[in-house]
């Protein structure tokens, strides 16, 4: 199966597309479950269950919305992917207490874009065993190829490397996702796949190759270019 990890709805602050027009839109594109991950903020336990109970009403065959939840640090500098929770917990909590809880609830969470804010420098070892991968590429924070800095705390930790197109909006639609082995996008599944870190890495189809590291010399090229288009239009 396809599934792709990282996406926003407008039941985040900031997106832009409705979670039934994402399940289309990634049906089309031969998706089979988009594991959703919106903002904490501005969530409570009322809205979290009307927000799962969207996610099923929106799926539809050929594409399942499993919902998550992107909890961020009190600072807003660590975000933490997280899946497999049936009840909400609390805005901007303190990062272990997150992983922990998720953990005690059987959830499943991946450390975010860590190149935004430069997270990966707060990156704390202890969160290890509660972590079940770290987003090697972000679409929206690292652009158009994989993070030098996650590649270094891949290595280092030894977890499992995921991909999150980080969708907001149409121009972070990119080719990234996993090739999983489960009988059906059900959410128990994707939950015990990521948790074995099963879930393969690809990039517009193929497998993204990890070891040593990525070898992705177009995707360099065109980042360096849409660097320099973007530096050229802000200057």
């Amino acid at each position: 199966m396809k599934v792709t990890l990282h996406a926003h709805s407008t039941w985040s602050y900031d997106g832009q597309w409705e979670l039934p027009a994402i399940a289309r839109l990634f049906g089309r594109l031969g998706v089979d479950a988009v594991m959703m991950t919106e903002h904490d903020t501005g969530f409570s336990p009322d809205r979290f269950d009307e927000y799962r109970a969207a996610c099923a009403a929106a799926s539809t065959p050929s594409c399942t919305l499993v919902p998550g939840i992107e909890y961020s640090s009190p600072d807003n500098d660590i975000h933490m992917l997280t899946w497999g929770l049936e009840h909400f917990l609390s805005e901007h909590r303190p990062v272990m207490e997150t992983l922990e809880a998720v953990t005690a609830l059987g959830g499943v969470a991946v450390f975010a874009h860590p190149v935004r804010r430069d997270a990966f420098a707060q990156f704390d070892p202890a969160w290890v065993p509660h972590l079940a991968g770290i987003e090697l590429w972000n679409r929206k924070s690292d652009g158009l190829t994989w993070g030098r800095e996650a590649a270094a705390l891949l290595h280092n930790t030894g977890l499992p490397a995921t991909l999150g197109c980080d969708f907001h909006r149409l121009k972070h639609l990119y080719g990234l996702s996993h090739k999983v082995d489960v009988t059906g996008p059900t959410e128990p599944a994707l939950i015990k796949a990521l948790k074995a870190g099963a879930l393969k890495p690809q990039i517009f189809g193929r497998p993204l190759t990890l070891s040593p590291t990525p070898q992705t010399p177009l995707h360099d090229r065109l980042e360096r270019l849409r660097k320099g288009v973007v530096k050229r239009l802000r200057g």
